[in-house]
């Protein structure tokens, strides 16, 4: 596979909060339903199944205990270097995120966010965004695995009101070194079944 800085730039503004962030690109994903066998195993766990790429997030989350999410790669927006930039940063006062779950939120300098440089595409290990999320129409996928300080998860679900699996496991603290673990599973079983 060709090295991921070939299709996305990565800074990190807040290292202690975010000390591992991975990433990874799949092209040519064909979104549609999951297969029965991974629609059944979610359904029995009490987890609706969406599509496939985001089936195998949620199914490597509870296979491994790591969250992933996935973007559709052609909505992060291009940084000064002419490809799509992540920045892991802070919330500014009163910035304005939509959630995953289409609920606005109103973000304060306590919350991680995942942006790129036209603003919030993931509240950092809570949820991911609306406008950057996974549909029909995405044909490359943009993964990130990541460990996030437990203290900067706690208490921000209760405070915006939602209600996330991954924020349960962040903010309880998952194993450092298991971001790279997981998006190498997710990688494979998008390949094999998307």
């Amino acid at each position: 596979g060709t090295a991921i800085d070939s299709y996305v730039a990565v800074r990190i503004e807040e290292a202690e909060l975010c000390p591992r962030y991975t990433a990874r690109v799949v092209t040519g994903v064909k979104i549609g339903p999951s297969p029965d066998w991974l629609r059944s195993t979610l359904e029995k766990l009490g987890i609706r199944s969406i599509n496939n790429v985001v089936d195998v997030t949620n199914y490597v989350m509870l296979e491994t205990g790591q969250p992933l999410h996935a973007f559709d790669y052609h909505l992060i927006a291009k940084g000064a270097e002419g490809k799509p930039t992540i920045v892991i940063r802070r919330g500014a006062a009163d910035e304005k995120f939509k959630t995953l779950d289409n609920q606005e939120c109103t973000l304060t300098n306590d919350m991680l966010l995942i942006a790129d440089e036209a603003g919030p595409v993931a509240m950092g290990g809570v949820m991911g965004g609306l406008e950057s999320m996974v549909t029909d129409a995405t044909t490359n996928v943009f993964f990130e695995a990541a460990y996030f300080d437990p203290a900067i998860i706690q208490g921000k679900m209760r405070k915006l009101g939602i209600n996330s699996d991954a924020a349960y496991r962040f903010e309880r603290g998952v194993d450092f070194e298991s971001a790279r673990d997981g998006l190498e599973y997710a990688t494979r079983l998008t390949m094999e079944i998307c």
